[in-house]
């Protein structure tokens, strides 16, 4: 009597979902395209519902239709991919970056979507690279459809800048979903040196913690001067729907309030308009709009001395992030931390840069053509700060390790926590050292 049984198939794992199931027989390349698309798609029905919402809250519809308050959806769409808004001929282009975030947020999860939807065993850097060039299209196909519908008489969104914008955030939103959802990614960090992804790990902490102390920063000053923030929202003689649609608004530019707290914190400071500057050495002002958020500005004049003191906070933020990145493998030479520490420095006053340079554009001509950071002076002093914080962090992280006394990492195995090491030995393989092959004993 025999027994048959089916023999497993190979190549799938057991539990995920075979190839023709839910959609996977597609291509990864074809998934991709759509899901670019679905992601533009999401995002742009999220800003036209919540204007859709402020309109109706405003005034209940009795100005205007339907219409127009879609297409100032539509708009701010665009000025959430760098779009700048000519507003009767008037340069609107300061880019809300909660709305950034999240159309970068939906590509991304579109983007791993679309990855893990796709049961393919065959998913090598080739294929991948192919399926992020087709969510771009997907994505910019769209991108360009709503600049074209949403242009009109007196108000027209820049077209190059809104395919720039939905380019970058198509291609490294949701590059890196797919990445990330193909396993790709995973791989990638496998083969990468230890110390690479220390640094990369380091500098990414380093930039949220001084991101953090910014918001916080803005966060107290305006709790400060609260005070003045309502005396001004009173001034403006708002119903409690324009109230709460103002509110709403200026949530979405939060982000850039956070970053100019950075570059506060960084010294440059930021300027409000020609000729103006907010720093921790001066403030020098002049006559600002009447927004209720604009009451977080310090006062014009001669600032304290100690708040130079805060200039210490870039560099207590970069050591922080590498001395978290650190902690996860074992101690090294010093000198080897000290440039691990400087190199993810470094790199975080560069990617703090790249934010603070986002955050800032034009609100008009005249007087507020110019708010924002300075982006060189922001690079020199975030560098600078960072670097040296980034190095004494790491220092004395594996000082302090050391210290308690934790073996030493193999200098073979390339810095990496888990000690691996995949080269030759140092010493001659096993074996008689005049070159004849070994002799086995058989026993009988």
């Amino acid at each position: 009597m025999s027994t048959l049984t089916t023999r497993p198939s190979a190549g799938v794992p057991r539990g995920s979902a075979r190839p023709g199931e839910d959609g996977s027989g597609r291509p990864l390349a074809t998934t991709a395209a759509l899901a670019g698309a679905a992601a533009a798609l999401i995002g742009l029905v999220v800003c036209m519902s919540v204007a859709l919402t402020g309109w109706f809250l405003a005034d209940a519809g009795a100005h205007g239709d339907t219409t127009d308050a879609l297409r100032v959806g539509a708009v701010a769409w665009l000025a959430g991919h760098g779009s700048h808004l000519v507003l009767s001929g008037t340069p609107l282009g300061v880019t809300p970056l909660a709305i950034t975030m999240m159309v970068a947020l939906t590509a991304f999860r579109a983007g791993r979507w679309a990855a893990r939807k796709t049961v393919q065993p065959d998913h090598d850097d080739r294929a991948l690279a192919v399926a992020v060039a087709t969510f771009g299209c997907g994505y910019l196909v769209c991108a360009v459809v709503v600049d074209v519908l949403a242009s009109q008489a007196g108000a027209t969104p820049v077209l190059g800048r809104a395919v720039l914008g939905a380019l970058l955030v198509s291609v490294l939103a949701g590059g890196a979903g797919l990445a990330a959802g193909s396993g790709r990614l995973t791989a990638w960090v496998d083969l990468a040196p230890g110390w690479l992804v220390d640094v990369v790990s380091g500098a990414l902490a380093g930039v949220l913690w001084l991101v953090a102390a910014g918001a916080v920063l803005v966060t107290t000053s305006l709790l400060l001067s609260f005070n003045e923030a309502a005396t001004v929202l009173s001034g403006l003689h708002l119903s409690v729907g324009d109230a709460l649609s103002y509110t709403v608004v200026m949530a979405l530019f939060a982000p850039n309030a956070a970053l100019f707290g950075v570059a506060y914190l960084a010294g440059p400071g930021f300027a409000f308009g020609v000729g103006t500057t907010v720093s921790p050495t001066a403030v020098s002002l002049g006559v600002v709009p009447a927004l209720p958020v604009l009451a977080a500005l310090p006062d014009e004049g001669p600032t304290p001395g100690w708040l130079v003191l805060l200039l210490v906070v870039p560099a207590l933020a970069a050591g922080l992030g590498i001395a978290g990145a650190l902690r996860r493998q074992r101690p090294v030479a010093h000198d080897v931390a000290a440039l691990c520490g400087a190199g993810a420095g470094f790199l975080a006053g560069v990617l703090v840069t790249i934010l603070v340079s986002l955050a800032g554009g034009p609100l008009g001509t005249g007087r507020l053509a110019d708010v924002g950071a300075p982006g060189a002076e922001v690079l020199v002093f975030a560098t600078g700060l960072m670097s040296v914080g980034g190095l004494l962090g790491a220092v004395l992280q594996n000082w302090w390790r050391r210290r308690r006394g934790e073996d030493l990492a193999d200098p073979r195995d390339d810095g990496r926590s888990d000690g691996r090491f995949d080269g030759p030995p140092d010493g001659p393989p096993d074996g008689p050292p005049d070159g004849s092959e070994p002799t086995v004993e058989v026993l009988r």
